[in-house]
């Protein structure tokens, strides 16, 4: 009898699709609470009606009993007793997260209070928190973007200043993404009244990826003498000065 014998990508293939579904059904992923319609790949910190509403897109899911990311960490902190509405959304989710900032500017029109948003966010999430702010501030004339936050931004196709440098590295250490992920310099550019400001953190010294300096933001390039620094833990590094920039923020959009 002849045997067939499977070849190797047959087996590769197998075996990532075997990883995925072990991956999928093993998720502990905390469950997105009421009100609002949502997967569970997103959290709700704080609901009100008054102050600005913040959203912050994550490069990866909350499990239980992990410590939050940087971002996540520094909105947390900064909130204190101030109004606000706070969540945080998986980067994929950004057309429900734009729904729920809907919701919540519409309590605030609705009570006479100011419409005003800041977006956050790291890697691929800092991209998406970038792209919320063109949707925001087209939806209505009356919202203001009071800060967008990002760290270390990076977005599928998009080519920047740097994508040399980022390119080559990924060819080198990553064949199997054909170099589809570049930093990204795209957001828009403030204009001190409806896009009050942006502070944009980014490392260019990762293997893997890292970001660049943006058109209009207040640019910080960051660094370490440990060496330890890199895309992944990047707003870890700088969760301090997130938190400070965040709390600025809302004080000044609550005035």
């Amino acid at each position: 009898m002849k045997r067939t014998v499977p070849s190797i990508a047959a087996l590769l293939c197998a075996a990532l699709l075997a990883g995925l579904l072990a991956g999928g059904c093993g998720k502990e992923i905390d469950v997105f609470p009421e009100p609002g319609n949502a997967t569970e790949l997103a959290d709700v910190y704080r609901l009100d009606n008054r102050g600005c509403v913040i959203v912050s897109y994550a490069s990866y899911p909350l499990r239980k009993n992990s410590p939050p990311d940087g971002v996540r960490a520094a909105i947390t902190r900064a909130m204190g007793n101030a109004p606000c509405s706070a969540a945080s959304f998986y980067w994929t989710e950004r057309i429900m997260a734009e729904r729920w900032i809907r919701e919540q500017l519409a309590a605030r029109r609705n009570a006479g209070w100011p419409q005003r948003v800041i977006l956050a966010g790291h890697g691929l999430g800092a991209a998406e928190a970038a792209e919320t702010v063109k949707t925001v501030l087209a939806s209505d004339p009356m919202t203001e973007v009071v800060l967008l936050l990002t760290v270390d931004a990076v977005k599928p196709g998009r080519i920047s200043s740097t994508a040399g440098v980022t390119g080559a590295a990924i060819a080198t250490r990553m064949p199997v993404l054909k170099v589809n992920l570049f930093a990204y310099d795209q957001a828009p550019v403030p204009d001190g009244r409806r896009f009050w400001a942006h502070v944009n953190y980014y490392q260019n010294k990762s293997e893997y990826y890292h970001g660049t300096s943006m058109p209009g933001a207040e640019n910080h390039l960051i660094g370490d003498w440990s060496g330890l620094l890199n895309h992944a833990n990047s707003d870890d590094f700088v969760v301090s000065l997130l938190t400070s920039d965040l709390r600025v923020a809302l004080q000044r959009g609550t005035l």
